[in-house]
């Protein structure tokens, strides 16, 4: 079973701030913080551009930064530099310079940001610190249950490689080692089917875990398939089991065990190729979804992550979704569509939950990395 544990923040409320930007004086750096419940990044402006230029030069590792921007925790006078910086990266986006944490803020300590940028080109004189915490996690009135995994087709590739199991409410910190179990058609707990990754498999919320199968038995020609095979088999049955000893953030074990039953199909071993998608565009003057149809299933956090809609004019923006089966995204527009033309943009990173990737297949062939992509467009027209 999976030993994933969790470095990430419980799901957070509010974000309770002090030292507000607005009281920073004129001229000097601002923080700002942001996300969603849990802080996710922080970004500073008043660099000069002389500065940027300077910082943008670094490593993005934090601690090619420190001696002008330190993310740590708010400690007293006497031990203030007493702790490493958070780990992390920055770079430099136009105006700004934005850090974001190699593992989520959490509640419970005070985070400090200290920028010093009187040892750069056109610098302020004094340093701005800026602290701000993280509220606790909100307590649902019912325990937390599993609203279902994603992909949740009932037919998934013998070469699947992750899933995610979503809750109604947030949930506490262990990730789901003891918790989560792969059953044959005969009811027997198959094993050594997860990897034992110790990292963070939440997301910011604590509402998505991230289920990971052991590539070591996904992957053709390495010991552990040879000596083991996959764990899924093409054409057998699999029965998924979450069970309700798995504690949400109040503490409590979820109301019920959850199964997911399904069938192993062969596996996808061919790159993702975008133009192979089923775009179905919507009318002009509507706020109809775009819908896209893959030939499998997606990654469902890549999905949501690396495809959106480009117009002549740029990026447009909107909500996007997957299906239950991971097989369809669709995007709505924050305004009405416009008629004309648009590309449905997919980025490199974009994986099936096979590992594929577009233009480059999970079971890498000899010149198969060579038609790797950064990004791939896929033309469609709104018609008036």
């Amino acid at each position: 079973m999976s030993r994933g544990r969790s470095a990430a923040a419980l799901a957070a409320a509010l974000l309770l701030l002090s030292g507000c930007a607005r009281d920073t004086p004129p001229n000097q750096p601002r923080v700002t913080v942001h996300g969603g419940r849990v802080p996710s990044s922080i970004t500073i402006d008043g660099f000069s551009a002389a500065a940027r230029e300077t910082l943008a030069a670094r490593s993005a590792e934090a601690q090619a930064w420190q001696d002008v921007v330190r993310v740590d925790i708010a400690t007293s006078a006497v031990t203030a530099h007493a702790l490493p910086p958070m780990a992390g990266t920055f770079a430099v986006e136009g105006a700004l310079v934005r850090f974001t944490p190699a593992f989520p803020f959490e509640p419970g300590p005070r985070y400090r940001v200290r920028v010093d940028a009187a040892k750069l080109p056109g610098g302020a004189a004094a340093p701005v610190t800026f602290d701000f915490d993280v509220a606790p996690a909100v307590v649902t009135a019912q325990p937390a249950k599993v609203t279902g995994v994603s992909p949740g087709s009932v037919r998934l590739p013998e070469n699947l490689l992750r899933m995610y199991v979503h809750f109604s409410a947030p949930m506490g910190r262990e990730g789901g080692a003891r918790h989560v179990r792969l059953l044959d058609g005969a009811g027997r707990e198959i094993e050594d089917v997860f990897l034992p990754l110790d990292a963070d498999l939440w997301d910011a919320d604590h509402t998505r875990y991230t289920l990971l199968l052991d590539p070591g038995r996904v992957k053709t020609g390495i010991t552990p398939n040879e000596a083991m095979g996959r764990a899924l088999v093409a054409g057998k049955p699999y029965t998924l089991v979450v069970d309700a000893a798995w504690h949400d953030a109040a503490g409590r074990p979820l109301d019920g065990p959850f199964r997911h039953t399904f069938r192993a199909v062969p596996a996808v071993e061919t790159a993702i190729d975008p133009m192979r998608w089923r775009v179905e565009a919507p009318r002009a003057g509507t706020l109809q979804p775009l819908a896209v149809t893959f030939l499998h299933p997606m990654d469902e956090a890549l999905a949501l992550r690396a495809i959106g809609v480009e117009s002549a004019t740029g990026a447009v923006d909107g909500r996007r979704s997957l299906d239950a089966a991971a097989v369809t995204w669709t995007f709505v527009p924050e305004r009405p569509w416009t008629a004309g033309a648009y590309h449905l943009i997919a980025l490199g990173i974009l994986e099936d939950p096979s590992g594929n990737r577009i233009g480059r297949p999970f079971e890498l062939g000899p010149s198969d990395a060579s038609r790797e992509v950064e990004r791939a467009s896929v033309p469609f027209m709104i018609a008036p």
